[in-house]
């Protein structure tokens, strides 16, 4: 794996996890749904962009995302990725979501970028 796409994916993953911080940070700058969803597009499928929106427009204001301090790369192909990174208390058993240890992430290129497909929670991170 060359280090430089390593880092890519690292970097798109945490950049797609804190979509929402930034969202909240200034919620003013998005004045229709529109720009929501094409904020969190920068990171997520249509898919879980649309989720994301939905969650965010929800008016719960619990935060389903955030952003890993380490992640780490199970699988890596040119236009595919799998990573991992553990569950932060305030997430896990007994907290907000009650998920389980390791967040895993399916990551594809997606318009010369890379951006999260699917996600879930479990309890062991993947086989690398």
């Amino acid at each position: 794996m060359s280090g430089d796409l390593v880092r890519e994916v690292i970097d798109a993953a945490r950049f797609a996890y804190g979509l929402e911080t930034d969202y909240w940070q200034h919620p003013d700058a998005y004045r229709t749904r529109d720009q929501v969803y094409r904020h969190y597009r920068q990171g997520f499928s249509p898919d879980l962009a649309a989720a994301m929106t939905d969650h965010t427009l929800s008016g719960d204001a619990d935060l389903a995302t955030w952003v890993p301090k380490q992640v780490f790369v199970a699988e890596l192909r040119a236009n595919e990725a799998l990573v991992w990174f553990p569950t932060p208390p305030t997430f896990g058993k007994g907290g907000l979501w009650d998920l389980d240890d390791y967040m895993v992430l399916r990551l594809h290129r997606d318009g010369g970028r890379w951006v999260v497909y699917w996600g879930r929670d479990q309890s062991a991170p993947p086989a690398q």
